[in-house]
């Protein structure tokens, strides 16, 4: 006989979680929870992103400083594989510069280099939008590593709000707000984000110590971490080697109280509503983001929260049965007479629309990781989903004799 299909079940995937200290505030200490995250994936997609741009496949991704100086040689930037085993395989192999010296290594949007990764960050940060609000420009995911004293360029502010989660080691942000607090004649570098050319200011000369008064510090170990809005001055310091994850949403302005989308509901997730989902077009083309214009493209877009994704699994076979496998948001709208428009993970296609696929849908996507078998109006869709890891295939069972 077969094994029953309903027996075939999995413990459900944990989303994660982050909790705020100070849920209302500009800045907060937070303390969060990711099984998935850890130091070891962060510092492996940092690898992953030097080497891509040693490659000459990426432009202003990363950075790396020892001792207060920016380190170009390509050969002792961490791009191997035996790199990717961790910092102290990388001091190990490039012998320039040891674990005493002060080192800054930074990479960006590295969510584009590691897929899951991608997914645990989407996950994590999708269930606080309905509190956060989505901001108007790009999101992407940062990884800091090393041990230095004062992040390079010392005191400075961005139009994007931050998320950092302390994966390994102990670190303080030490924070300001407003302008009144600069001492008369410091000078005020202006720079932009290389991605959407956003602006940013930073202090150079200002020794942070000489007007730690007039702000607040929030030191963090892993498991914790802080947030801070646009605007807000900040420096950050390591007490001990660390990893950190930082995302930052743009908001395109250094305005403490910068203008976010609120979601439709409590969650994103499910069918959105057409007037809503104008709104995010229209809050996302107003600020000179390009949205494509098709509702596919904005779908997309929301269910990576605004960053750019990692690529999806090559399509497998068509399943008979799956199970849910990612807590991330997937979204729908109606692309026309009989068609659905789905989206997940960045990534959005059609699918033929009516009671079966939208019944289906709705159960495959319940939060139990129960097993369910695919009509068959629903082969494509399935398969499309478990490309993209939201829901995985169930092997087929064996035949008892």
């Amino acid at each position: 006989m077969t094994e029953d299909l309903a027996s075939r079940s999995a413990p459900a995937r944990s989303p994660g979680s982050v909790a705020f200290a100070d849920p209302g505030g500009v800045t907060s200490a937070l303390s969060w929870s990711a099984p998935e995250l850890t130091a070891g994936l962060a510092w492996s997609a940092l690898t992953r992103t030097f080497a891509a741009e040693a490659a000459g496949l990426l432009g202003d991704q990363v950075k790396l400083h020892v001792n207060g100086e920016p380190v170009v040689d390509h050969d002792s930037w961490p791009t191997t594989d035996a790199d990717a085993a961790g910092p102290a395989a990388w001091l190990e192999r490039q012998r320039t510069f040891g674990p005493d010296d002060d080192r800054f290594v930074y990479a960006r949007a590295v969510q584009e280099h590691d897929r899951t990764l991608f997914r645990t960050v989407v996950e994590l940060l999708a269930p606080h939008l309905w509190r956060l609000g989505l901001p108007p420009g790009h999101v992407e995911v940062e990884v800091f590593h090393g041990a230095y004293r004062n992040t390079p360029g010392g005191i400075h502010r961005e139009g994007c709000t931050n998320l950092h989660l302390v994966l390994a080691g102990r670190k303080s942000m030490h924070f300001w707000r407003g302008t009144d607090w600069v001492p008369a004649g410091t000078t005020i570098r202006e720079d932009v984000e290389p991605e959407s050319e956003l602006p940013e200011e930073y202090l150079p000369d200002l020794d942070r110590r000489t007007v730690a008064e007039h702000g607040h510090s929030l030191t963090a170990t892993t498991g914790g971490g802080f947030f801070w809005r646009s605007g807000i001055w900040h420096v950050g310091e390591t007490h001990e080697p660390s990893v950190a994850l930082n995302i930052a949403s743009y908001t395109r302005t250094l305005d403490v109280g910068a203008k976010l989308l609120p979601l439709w509901g409590d969650r994103l997730h499910g069918e959105v509503p057409a007037d809503w989902l104008a709104d995010y077009r229209e809050h996302v083309r107003s600020t000179g983001e390009d949205a494509a214009g098709e509702d596919a493209a904005v779908l997309a877009r929301l269910t990576a929260l605004g960053m750019r994704p990692a690529a999806p699994d090559a399509p497998g076979a068509v399943p008979r049965s799956v199970r849910r496998e990612s807590t991330a948001p997937v979204l729908w709208s109606p692309a026309g007479p009989g068609r659905l428009t789905v989206a997940a993970l960045g990534h959005a296609a059609d699918f033929a629309d009516g009671p079966v696929t939208r019944g289906w849908l709705a159960a495959a996507l319940t939060d139990r990781a129960a097993a369910r078998e695919v009509p068959r109006e629903c082969g494509r869709l399935a398969q499309w989903l478990c490309a993209q890891r939201i829901l995985e295939p169930i092997p087929e069972p064996m035949e008892a004799s």
